[in-house]
């Protein structure tokens, strides 16, 4: 997303947790292997406590499968950890800081650039779940901006020839 303005902030743990969480999951319904799952969990458990994890990661699961379920395209991420962020990125994580903050314009706009309409209320409920469940963390996502918000296709997607990233 180089260029484009975002309030995602990666070195805060709880978008870090948000991204990185999503990441793993999808990888792992792209690729089939449990081990992305499993790496989520670790994430969470490590960065939560297990006790704590529980919650968040399991909300985490119902909201990537709705995103996966309902997503207007496959979802453009970047590998775990890297550093850098994606437009879709910055979308899954504003949909997430937007139910915590209860910004419904956020909301609508995010979620309806990630998921077609008859999903979006399965896909506003998960996120909202798993905003709440991070709150009962102590865990608290930035407000976003929605004009800083990027609503187009993906850059990273218009590449040629198609890259992985």
């Amino acid at each position: 997303m180089t260029g484009t303005p975002t309030s995602i902030d990666m070195s805060r743990k709880a978008e870090r947790l948000v991204v990185e969480g999503v990441r793993r999951l999808m990888a792992g319904y792209a690729t089939g292997d449990v081990g992305c799952w499993e790496m989520a969990w670790k994430l969470y458990a490590v960065e939560l406590g297990v006790d704590h994890a529980r919650k968040p990661s399991s909300e985490l699961a119902h909201y990537a499968r709705a995103l996966k379920t309902h997503g207007k395209r496959a979802l453009c991420l970047f590998p775990y950890d890297c550093p850098r962020l994606c437009q879709d990125e910055c979308l899954v994580a504003s949909l997430v800081a937007a139910a915590q903050a209860g910004d419904a314009a956020v909301l609508e706009a995010a979620g309806a650039a990630l998921v077609f309409d008859e999903g979006v209320g399965e896909t506003l409920y998960a996120a909202g779940e798993f905003a709440g469940a991070l709150k009962d963390c102590g865990l608290m996502l930035k407000p976003v901006d929605l004009s800083s918000l990027p609503l187009e296709e993906c850059p990273l997607k218009r590449l040629k020839p198609v890259r992985m990233h």
